[in-house]
């Protein structure tokens, strides 16, 4: 039995090994091969090449990546053609994914997709081609469901794989002590320039209300720590590669780029603001063509807004610092705020969601 992956983003491809791991478990003779990253490649897949360590934002840079995208797309539809898998498993990304989906669908090759696009937010119509190319729709927050079932996708709620993935992370506690505040400015090279320096000029002002405070920011790989050090200079901030989740079992507030960081840092219980910038003409796009409220998914989540969320022009120190102060200290809005992120993280279920989808995978291949 042959299954090919393509994650294209970290979260993908973590959430793709914990996948990975529950079919070899399920199926110990399974072949899995794609495009992910190296926590896949760990869980026995063969890695063609790896896109999650090549995460690309924003709609100019995806512009000028088309190049290359376009190159890995035509040899990953010549693999498919040459493999011709039992089936095609699509993880998130979908610009990539669903384009992929069309050409497996063409080639008889059953193709679910685990962790839906996010078709409530923008570019809605995508899911009336999802429904024509895909066997099955796997999807990870709870309200989607009906959104798939309403237009006759076969779709299953397994529940948020984090679940799955926080037990497996190894927590060393060495972070701990002091009035630790994390700084999460994201994991790619754009999003780090962009945040990593209004997340500076707040702990500062942080610093001066807190002397005590220790500023940590986790980092993905050695090239990010050296670009946070470098935005940093001498301001003195703490690095710790693949220690994001040792950061938040440390942390008592953070400072947190929109994205998964958020959700983590919910489950973790810690209060948070979240702050995003990306370049101008993305920003401009994504009003004209994204319709939703919030884009922290714990507010997405809440169905309000929990979390004090500063976006583009409204991320600026006088904005984002006093309610950093307000939700470090000992204040109603913290306590409030913390009731809040327990009642997200109870809405989500608990453990299994990589078992539940992997046994939706092999239903599908037993069935095709």
């Amino acid at each position: 039995m042959q299954i090919f992956f393509v994650a294209g983003e970290s979260s993908g491809d973590t959430h793709g090994a914990h996948l990975v791991s529950a079919l070899r478990e399920a199926c110990p003779g399974l072949e899995c091969e794609g495009l992910g990253g190296v926590q896949m490649e760990a869980a026995g897949m063969k890695l063609r090449y790896d896109l999650a360590g090549r995460a690309i934002m924003g709609f100019t840079e995806v512009i000028r990546s088309l190049g290359f995208l376009r190159r890995l797309f035509h040899d990953t539809v010549a693999r498919l053609k040459e493999m011709r898998p039992d089936c095609l498993v699509l993880i998130d990304y979908p610009g990539f994914n669903i384009r992929l989906a069309k050409q497996a669908k063409a080639m008889g090759i059953p193709v679910v997709y685990y962790i839906s696009p996010q078709i409530w937010a923008w570019k809605k119509g995508r899911i009336h081609t999802l429904a024509a190319v895909v066997e099955k729709m796997l999807v990870i927050l709870p309200f989607e469901q009906a959104l798939y079932q309403k237009v006759g996708v076969d779709c299953t709620y397994v529940g948020h794989p984090l679940f799955d993935h926080l037990p497996s992370v190894p927590r060393s506690g060495r972070l701990r002590g002091g009035m630790v505040i994390g700084l999460l400015p994201g994991s790619r090279e754009q999003e780090i320039a962009r945040i990593l320096p209004l997340l500076l000029e707040v702990a500062a002002g942080i610093a001066k209300q807190h002397p005590d405070a220790r500023f940590i920011a986790p980092c993905v790989d050695a090239t990010r720590e050296a670009q946070i050090k470098a935005i940093a200079a001498d301001f003195p901030v703490e690095t710790c590669i693949g220690g994001a989740y040792d950061v938040l079992d440390a942390a008592r507030f953070c400072l947190v780029a929109s994205g998964t960081a958020t959700l983590e840092t919910c489950l973790f219980g810690v209060p948070m603001v979240i702050v995003y910038r990306i370049s101008p003409l993305s920003y401009w796009l994504a009003r004209m063509l994204v319709d939703i409220k919030y884009i922290g998914i714990v507010n997405i989540l809440a169905g309000k807004c929990i979390v004090p969320e500063f976006v583009q022009h409204g991320a600026c120190v006088q904005n984002v610092l006093p309610a950093a102060l307000e939700l470090i200290e000992e204040t109603p809005a913290r306590a409030h705020m913390l009731d809040e992120l327990a009642m997200v993280k109870a809405s989500l279920g608990g453990p299994g969601a990589s078992a539940r989808a992997s046994a939706e995978v092999l239903k599908v291949i037993q069935e095709s």
